[in-house]
C-alpha cells in the first residue's frame, strides 16, 4: 500500500565533502529535493565542500577540542532534539559506524522514526560489530539496509542474515559532469588516471604504479596521474622514486573538481583492495572514458561490461593489469569499441533512475 504524503526526509552523514557516500547523499537531496521532499542534512565533522539541497545541521560545529564524554553526550541531545522538533518521515544514514555502543544507542533510541542502513563498503567492519550477535541486532528496528552492490547485498544476508536488504545503485549526475569537466585539457601528453584517497591503502596506488611500469604504457610515451592526498602519499612517492619513475608519475591534490583530468584521461584504472560500488567509474564512463579495473568486492563487475565499456582484470593481478593497460593502448579496435559505448552504459546510474528507486522504496508519492 502507498502511504500519503511522506515528504520530510532526514539524511546523517559524517561530513558534506570528500567522500564517495558524502556525494551521493548530496545529489539525493537534489533529487529528493526538487520532487517536493523536504531534505535535511545531519553531519558529524565540519566539513562542507559539496552543493547540497535543503536544510544543514552541522554538529560538528558542536565539537569541542577534547571530544569528551560530556561532549559527545551533548551532541547526542541535540540530535535527539533535532529529530523530535523536526518530525521526519524517514531517516536515512549514511555514516561510517566506529563506536557501536554509541551507534546501538542512536539506533535504538535516537531515531524514533523509520531508518535506513545506507552502506557504501564492502569492508562491513566499518558498519557492524565484530561480535556477530550484536552485528545482527543492531539495525533490528531499521525500516531496512540499502546496499550499493548485489554483492554486498548478498554478502550482508549471508553474513549477518539481514532480510530487509535493498541495492540501490549511487547516481551519477551527467550535467554536473559536463559542467565541471570543461573544455581544455590540463596535458599535453596521453595518461592513465588513477583517482582516490590515500589516507591508507585501501586504493592500492602501488599496484597501479607497477602495473603502470610492467605494461607498454611508457614506450608509448603515457604517463600516469594520480590524484588524491593522505599520509600514505609519501609512501607512494618513495615507491615511485625507487622504480625510477618520477618523470612518468605525476601526482595531484586531492580536489572537488577533477572532471577536466577524468574527461581527458585515456582510460581510468582501478586496483582497489575493496570497494563499494566506485563513483570514479561511472563517473569516468559518463566522461566517454574507458575503464581498466581489478575485479574487486565490490562494484566493478556491475559497472564494467568487459569488452565493451572496458576491462575486468583478475583481482588482485598486477601482471593482468599490466596486460590489460597494455591492450587498451595497442588494441585500437577494442579501445574505440569501450570509449564508443561508455556514455550508454551509465544511463541506469543517472539521478532520475536512481532518485525515483529511492522514493519507490521508501513508499513516497510526488506530483511527477
Amino acid at each position: 500500500m502507498i502511504k500519503q504524503p511522506h515528504s520530510k526526509i532526514a539524511l546523517v552523514g559524517d561530513m558534506l565533502g570528500e567522500g564517495g557516500a558524502e556525494k551521493v547523499q548530496a545529489r539525493l537531496s537534489f533529487y529528493f529535493e526538487q520532487q517536493g521532499v523536504e531534505v535535511h542534512h545531519i553531519i558529524v565533522r565540519d566539513i562542507v565542500t559539496y552543493q547540497y539541497a535543503g536544510t544543514l545541521f552541522n554538529m560538528g560545529k558542536l565539537k569541542n577540542k577534547s571530544n569528551g564524554l560530556f561532549n559527545k553526550l551533548k551532541r547526542l541531545l541535540a540530535l535527539k532534539k533535532y529529530l523530535k522538533d523536526n518530525q521526519f518521515d524517514y531517516i536515512i544514514d549514511f555514516r561510517v559506524k566506529n563506536n557501536f555502543i554509541q551507534e546501538y544507542i542512536i539506533a535504538n533510541w535516537i531515531y524514533k522514526v523509520p531508518y535506513i542502513m545506507s552502506l557504501h563498503s564492502f569492508e562491513t567492519a566499518y558498519y557492524f560489530p565484530k561480535n556477530n550477535f550484536f552485528a545482527r541486532i543492531i539495525y533490528k528496528k531499521a525500516y531496512g539496509l540499502v546496499a550499493v552492490s548485489k554483492l554486498l547485498e548478498e554478502k550482508l544476508r549471508t553474513k549477518y542474515h539481514y532480510k530487509k536488504i535493498i541495492t540501490i545503485y549511487n547516481p551519477i549526475v551527467e550535467s554536473e559532469i559536463e559542467k565541471g569537466s570543461g573544455s581544455e585539457k590540463p596535458f599535453d601528453f596521453n595518461y592513465i588516471l588513477g583517482v582516490g584517497r590515500m589516507a591508507d591503502n585501501i586504493k592500492q596506488f602501488d599496484h597501479l604504479i607497477k602495473a603502470f611500469k610492467r605494461s607498454d604504457a611508457i614506450a608509448n610515451n603515457f604517463k600516469l596521474v594520480l590524484i588524491g592526498d593522505g599520509t600514505y602519499k609519501k609512501a607512494l612517492i618513495d615507491l615511485v622514486q625507487r622504480e625510477s619513475l618520477e618523470d612518468m608519475v605525476v601526482f595531484l591534490p586531492y580536489m572537488d573538481n577533477p572532471f577536466p583530468y577524468i574527461k581527458n584521461a585515456y582510460v581510468m584504472a582501478l586496483t582497489s583492495k575493496n570497494e563499494g560500488f566506485p563513483n570514479v567509474l561511472i563517473e569516468s564512463l559518463a566522461c566517454g572514458v574507458p575503464l581498466v579495473a581489478y575485479d574487486c568486492e565490490s562494484g566493478p563487475s556491475e559497472i564494467i561490461l568487459n569488452q565493451s565499456n572496458g576491462l575486468l582484470v583478475k583481482n588482485q593481478d598486477i601482471d593482468m593489469m599490466a596486460k590489460a593497460i597494455s591492450r587498451m593502448i595497442n588494441n585500437t579496435s577494442l579501445y574505440q569499441n569501450c570509449k564508443s559505448n561508455s556514455i550508454d552504459s551509465i544511463q541506469k546510474f543517472n539521478l532520475d533512475s536512481i532518485g525515483r528507486a529511492w522514493l519507490d522504496y521508501l513508499k513516497i508519492t510526488t506530483a511527477s
